[in-house]
């Protein structure tokens, strides 16, 4: 199931699109990694092959890095999508055609390949088939993985199907989501200093090792093209990794 939704997400037609030009970048910076790690711990052709682990590796960080600056714009999207919805309530619009008529202001603030406006574009059909939107809201919150979405699926059922006070809940329910992001939002930003300590702590390493180059040259040769050297920066470059991993882990932090 993960893996359909997930092949669902980056689809031609998905909401979420990692392009073409996003893929290079993070590939070359993967290779420079590789290259990188290589003349510091190995300097060694056949070390290359191990390496593109690492390569892997980083990629791989990277990619769920780029998703995630990717679903924070589908969440700040949203949330102006619900604030347009509550006002245009307030005006006399129904629900649904709140979201209809959205588009445009939508398209006006993000464009019309934004995720939100994908979205809509879904909606709308959903709307012209005769599909329960609610159960359109909670596909599409399935697929990015947007919890936020997702409540307020369950809370559009809920509202329209059970309820019928479908405009005073709805307008709550936009407050409580933009309260929970604005809070996530300053989380961030208060951990925007430590990751770039935490970035400045990943380069020490190596910068460390580039002066030592520098001012004593030679000073490392020993590590290099012997078993015994092989094995202590295997050693260390296993440290180094599982440390960096830890990093990324402390200051990634959710509601």
């Amino acid at each position: 199931m993960k893996k359909d939704v997930k092949s669902r997400i980056f689809r031609e037609n998905g909401l979420i699109v990692i392009t073409r030009k996003e893929k290079i970048v993070l590939v070359i910076k993967s290779v420079l990694v590789v290259f990188v790690m290589n003349y510091f711990f190995y300097r060694s052709v056949w070390a290359m092959i191990p390496l593109a682990a690492v390569g892997a590796f980083y990629f791989k960080l990277e990619m769920e890095a780029l998703i995630a600056k990717k679903k924070l714009q589908v969440k700040e999207q949203f949330r102006e999508l619900l604030h347009l919805v509550s006002n245009s309530q307030r005006a006399g619009y129904s629900v649904e055609n709140a979201f209809l008529t959205g588009y445009g202001d939508m398209k006006i603030l993000y464009g019309q390949e934004s995720v939100i406006c994908k979205i809509l574009k879904r909606i709308r059909i959903a709307y012209e088939n005769r599909k329960p939107l609610a159960a359109v809201w909670e596909e599409i919150g399935e697929e990015l993985k947007v919890e936020e979405i997702r409540e307020f699926a369950r809370v559009y059922y809920i509202s329209g199907e059970k309820s019928g006070n479908v405009a005073v809940v709805m307008e709550k329910t936009a407050s409580q989501i933009a309260e929970k992001m604005d809070t996530e939002k300053e989380i961030q930003v208060m951990l925007s200093e430590k990751r770039l300590e935490q970035k400045i702590m990943n380069l020490m390493p190596f910068l460390i090792m580039a002066y030592i180059m520098l001012s004593s040259p030679g000073y490392f040769n020993g590590l290099y093209g012997t078993v015994t050297g092989v094995v202590i920066m295997s050693i260390c470059l296993g440290i180094y990794l599982l440390s960096y991993r830890a990093s990324l882990k402390i200051v990634d932090i959710h509601l």
